[in-house]
C-alpha cells in the first residue's frame, strides 16, 4: 500500500514530540532508538517537502521575471 503524505504541520508537531521525549529524565534505550528512527524518517520527509517548494518558488519567480520583461 502506499504510504499517505502527512501535511507538514503535523509532521513537524509529530518531530517537536519526538524531540520532547528526548529532553525527558527517565529515557529508554530500546525505546530511545525506535524515536530516533522515527524522527530520522520525518526529518527526510519534512526536508524532501521544503526542497520541492524552494523549486516551486524558484519557478515562480522564474515565471514572474518573464512576465515583468514582456
Amino acid at each position: 500500500m502506499a504510504k499517505e503524505k502527512v501535511p507538514f504541520t503535523k509532521s513537524y508537531a509529530e518531530l517537536q514530540k519526538i524531540v520532547a521525549w528526548f529532553e525527558r529524565d527517565d529515557l529508554d534505550v530500546e525505546e530511545g532508538i525506535k524515536k530516533f528512527e522515527e524522527g530520522m524518517l520525518i526529518v527526510k520527509e519534512l526536508k524532501t517537502y521544503l526542497n520541492s517548494l524552494e523549486v516551486r518558488i524558484q519557478e515562480l519567480k522564474k515565471t514572474n521575471e518573464t512576465l515583468e520583461t514582456l
